[in-house]
């Protein structure tokens, strides 16, 4: 039976107060892992067994990776470089993959943000000058950014993937306002058919499992946004028991972990040399 890695079990919120997002995630996905039949545990700071039958991990990252180090886990994550190598016509901008040391080269105003998309070492923001740049008492010149063309998006949306097909999704921004906690009902078809479409041309570029944001650019339509590890995502308002699914292809015993899945593996294969 698979058992679910959360961070810590929730919370009561501090004078009837709304939960933290965080909180409100992994309650749903402790629930719906109860239903499916699942076990579940912390990875809070207690001691975690020596070994974990089908583990799913959900986490922030410092303790996802922490618990992947732990118990030999492999988490899968799309490359830093995914988004520049998109076919345009799901961008519909000009995004490149660059260094930092390359932004002294800047031509003009840009949007840029860090690589990873779990490193928030600088604020992502428009920039025409790389000295605008406040990094976090931290720089190194190979350190990987991505580079954008400026646009405007009226709406995004998060789709959790699995297999090249969209099992959850959830409303996210519009004209970047959260929207998550009061929308109802699905995502957007329009962006379902651009986070499949994608993943289905990307091929094995692509993990097995990965969030895809799409978002409507002003006067061009559908696009992807960037694209997430599904084991440190926010669940927004997506179903929780169809997400699950999408955690447990994300998080391989190194006896799972194919030559293929390897390249999925960077962040957590580092943490043990």
């Amino acid at each position: 039976m698979p058992t679910l890695i959360v961070a810590a079990r929730p919370r009561r919120a501090l004078t009837g107060g709304a939960l933290p997002a965080t909180d409100l995630f992994d309650r749903a996905l402790l629930l719906a892992a109860t239903a499916a039949g699942w076990d579940a545990i912390t990875c809070d700071g207690d001691a975690l067994p020596p070994a974990v039958p089908e583990p799913a991990v959900y986490a922030t990252t410092d303790r996802a990776t922490r618990a992947a180090a732990a118990l030999d886990l492999a988490l899968l994550e799309p490359p830093f470089d995914l988004l520049a190598r998109v076919p345009e016509r799901f961008l519909r901008r000009r995004v490149h993959f660059a260094r930092f040391a390359d932004l002294s080269r800047l031509a003009g105003r840009a949007f840029v943000k860090p690589a990873d998309p779990l490193d928030k070492w600088f604020d992502a923001g428009l920039y025409s000058d790389s000295c605008d740049l406040r990094t976090r008492n931290r720089q190194s010149p190979e350190s990987p950014v991505l580079v954008s063309e400026p646009v405007e998006w009226s709406a995004e949306y998060r789709y959790f993937v699995l297999n090249g097909s969209a099992v959850a999704s959830s409303p996210y921004l519009a004209l970047g306002r959260a929207v998550w906690r009061s929308a109802k009902g699905e995502a957007a078809p329009g962006g379902r058919a651009v986070a499949e479409s994608v993943c289905a041309a990307l091929g094995a570029a692509c993990p097995p499992a990965l969030v895809v944001d799409v978002g409507r650019i002003e006067d061009r339509g559908w696009a992807v946004v960037e694209f997430n590890p599904i084991w440190s995502a926010g669940l927004l308002g997506a179903r929780a028991d169809s997400v699950l699914p999408a955690l447990r292809r994300a998080t391989r015993t190194r006896a799972e972990l194919t030559v293929d899945e390897e390249r999925f593996d960077r962040r957590t294969w580092e943490l043990l040399l």
